[in-house]
């Protein structure tokens, strides 16, 4: 009789604990983009891209405007944000800061003016 209660016991406990395991590693989250915009005007003050993963099924870009400093979501299907994760891609797998993507590209056929020092 005993033999059977302990087999009871154990069963329950390693069903308890079990139960307890599977509640504690779902965690529900969804995405932080839940309206996107194809183009936001710069310049921009940050960046932020988070992958797409289990919790959200696309890319999302985030960046802040230095007018606004507020954050907006970029849709990473429009041609702005094919162009920030472009280069957020490259400088991740050179090892090197993202901020370099928050930087304004130069035009084609646009030379930068240098100043002319006089003595």
């Amino acid at each position: 009789m005993t033999q059977i209660a302990y087999t009871l016991l154990a069963l329950n406990l390693c069903f308890i604990l079990t139960a307890q395991v599977v509640e504690s590693q779902h965690v529900p989250k969804t995405c932080q983009c839940p309206q996107v915009q194809k183009r936001v005007r710069g310049p921009f003050s940050d960046l932020r891209i988070t992958p797409k993963g289990p919790s959200c099924l696309q890319n999302e870009i985030i960046v802040t405007p230095k007018k606004t400093n507020k954050p907006v979501c970029l849709s990473p299907e429009g041609p702005q944000g094919k162009s920030l994760m472009k280069c957020w891609n490259r400088t991740q797998k050179a090892g090197i800061n993202h901020k370099i993507c928050l930087r304004p590209r130069q035009r084609k056929g646009k030379q930068v003016k240098s100043k002319k020092i006089t003595s």
